[in-house]
């Protein structure tokens, strides 16, 4: 097989993402759903390594979710992301004052 062969499609990679989430998010929760912390510590650290380099190649920010995603669901990510790397709001304020540069 070739290289392009075993790489993931990431329609499909994120259609599986999504029928998880609804199972897990289903009340009452579904057989079989839970996920583990492990499991989903990978699944994000991938997504967001991910989306940091995509959006460093094309020097712009990329709308990261899409409107199926709350903005407490959006923020509860955020503050747990802020907390993962011992950040504040201080910090993050440097962030989006920051310059984008072309990767």
């Amino acid at each position: 097989m070739s290289p392009s062969e075993h790489a993931l499609d990431p329609a499909e990679v994120a259609s599986q993402l999504e029928r998880l989430a609804a199972r897990a998010c289903a009340v009452p929760v579904e057989p079989g759903t839970s996920v583990s912390d492990e499991d989903l510590r990978r699944l994000l650290s991938a997504a967001i390594r991910l989306y940091a380099a995509v959006s460093e190649q094309a020097a712009e920010d990329i709308v990261p979710i899409n409107a199926e995603v709350s903005t407490t669901d959006a923020v509860v990510l955020a503050c747990a992301l802020l907390k993962a790397r011992e950040l504040n709001p201080f910090d993050l304020a440097l962030w989006f004052s920051r310059a984008r540069t072309a990767g």
